[in-house]
């Protein structure tokens, strides 16, 4: 497993049990060494005493020239301490007595024995290494004295090999319980560095699953923490009628008796409460610092959803006046000309009987008439849609209908209407009279748009999940500056009209889970698309 997949409480761990290891990997090492070190220090000195015992006991048999008792002394040596050799020399430099009595009576050459001719001409202590046949060996001297004379010297030799492995053999017990001891004290690290890893790692936990949470969109969720201090017990406190009486976080409520003082919101008061001792005790440590800042930011986050929320529908408030009086404002002025053009006929006609005349001016009225109520008509379908009734409908099947309630005028304008329907398109749940409203109200715009020698074509086609409807027509286009604003209300272009028809068109696109596209050059025509969805549970 790669290091960055572990969990923290586990790296936590691991590194806690690694620097125990390496501790105690360092200390047994130190430990063994010192050991090792005064085990070599005793034993030099036991060698040197047992050296030093032999030349005190040869004195008397040497001075008596004893040498049966020399050779006993010197085989007591070696029975007691393994050792290499040892031998007793007079002051000539002769062996008198040897554990190798092949030895015996030997004259010792300085080259040979430079350490122990010099104890015996110099009359002090000497040690030397040097190598045999059988190893290398330590070879203590001590000089053999009667007062002040020097009689002899005495000397004892000891294998380094066999001081390094008694040395070995002593240290084995002692790396075993040294080992012993490491490893308890090493399992009861990593049970301390697992149960701190979990102390330290549980409310980032549950920081963690309230985060996730909060993902999902709930902000009504903080971490708790068991240990939070309860300010009214820490302060003995009797106010009950403050608001935080009874609670657990006092620093998250507003108007608070802090300090005999009614403090402000929670957003206003908790640099302060920062310095209470009762927000440092229930903080405590970093961590559980930070899951307080953390729900913090949460109550502030709700805070300011919830005035975000109150703002928007406010604004949505005021922008529905602003747009209901704009259109009463466009009605008025609309209405205005048509009702003038009726009186003007219907005076005139009181006046006048004469048939042309009368023929004239009901024409007039009945022009009149009909454009006051389509414009009405526009403002209360835009004001108050009726709900979508819906059912299955064939797009293709909407087209052809609606074409043919422009169709006449097309003709008589000379613009040609073109129809390219895909017939693979499925059926699709919609409102069939409030997307035949959508598709006029785009023809209505395209013929104003278009003049005599244009076309207007309307396309459908399969899109994947999705069916695509456009209306194109090649006629004098909108300006750029004008594009972003033609879904609004009551913006317009013309010098007749509502302004409301193409957003009466967008309304009905975004009732059916669709969306509508525009666009437009100058001088060469304007195309809309509406993108709508034909799965078969479109949830509508």
């Amino acid at each position: 497993m790669k290091p960055n997949r572990l969990s923290l409480g586990l790296k936590f761990s691991l590194a806690v049990t690694i620097l125990i290891m390496l501790t105690m990997l360092g200390v047994t090492t130190l430990i063994i060494n010192y050991q090792k070190e005064s085990l070599r220090q005793n034993t030099f000195e036991s060698n040197l005493a047992m050296t030093r015992n032999l030349a005190h006991d040869a004195e008397g048999p040497l001075l008596m020239f004893d040498p049966l008792r020399l050779n006993e002394l010197v085989k007591t040596v070696l029975e007691a301490t393994s050792c290499a050799y040892a031998m007793v020399i007079d002051r000539e430099g002769t062996v008198v007595a040897h554990t190798q009595r092949a030895l015996l009576g030997l004259q010792l050459s300085e080259q040979s024995f430079p350490e122990l001719l010099l104890t015996l001409s110099g009359g002090r202590e000497s040690v030397r290494e040097y190598s045999r046949e059988n190893g290398p060996v330590k070879e203590f001297s001590v000089p053999i004295k009667i007062g002040s004379e020097i009689i002899g010297a005495a000397a004892v030799a000891y294998s380094i090999r066999s001081i390094d492995a008694a040395i070995e053999a002593r240290l084995k017990n002692l790396k075993r319980y040294i080992y012993l001891i490491t490893g308890i004290i090493l399992l009861f690290g990593i049970a301390g560095a697992f149960a701190v890893s979990r102390l330290l790692t549980k409310p980032l936990k549950r920081l963690k699953e309230t985060m996730l949470d909060i993902q999902t969109g709930n902000l009504d969720v903080e971490v708790e923490d068991p240990g939070i201090v309860r300010c009214w017990e820490r302060m003995d406190c009797d106010k009950r009628d403050c608001p935080s009486y009874g609670k657990t976080r006092c620093w998250a409520i507003a108007g608070t008796f802090c300090c005999g003082n009614v403090q402000g919101t929670f957003a206003q008061k908790i640099g302060d409460c920062r310095k209470c001792v009762v927000y440092r005790e229930s903080c405590g440590d970093e961590i559980r610092e930070l899951v307080e800042v953390f729900n913090q930011m949460v109550r502030d986050l709700r805070y300011n959803l919830t005035e975000l929320e109150k703002a928007n529908t406010a604004k949505a408030r005021l922008e529905r006046l602003s747009a209901l009086g704009e259109m009463a404002m466009t009605v008025a002025h609309e209405t205005k000309n048509p009702l003038n053009s009726i009186r003007l006929a219907a005076s005139y006609l009181k006046k006048n009987f004469q048939g042309e005349i009368l023929t004239e001016f009901l024409s007039i009225i009945e022009e009149e008439v009909m454009r006051l109520n389509d414009i009405t008509s526009n403002f209360l379908g835009f004001s108050k849609p009726a709900p979508i009734k819906v059912k299955t409908c064939d797009i293709n099947t909407i087209v052809k209908s609606t074409v043919e309630l422009i169709r006449q005028e097309a003709t008589d304008r000379n613009i040609e209407v073109v129809i390219l329907t895909d017939e693979h398109i499925p059926p699709f749940p919609c409102d069939f009279s409030r997307m035949k409203q959508a598709l006029l109200n785009l023809l209505i715009n395209a013929l104003d748009a278009s003049s005599a020698g244009d076309t207007i074509t309307i396309t459908t086609e399969a899109a994947g999940v999705q069916m695509k409807l456009s209306v194109q027509d090649t006629g004098t286009g909108i300006r750029p500056e004008a594009l972003e604003n033609i879904f609004k209300p009551f913006y317009t272009t013309k010098t007749r009209g509502s302004g409301l028809g193409l957003a009466i068109v967008d309304r009905i696109v975004k009732e059916h889970k669709g969306e509508i596209a525009v666009d437009s050059i100058v001088g060469k025509g304007t195309t809309f698309t509406i993108a709508l969805p034909v799965h078969e549970y479109a949830n509508i």
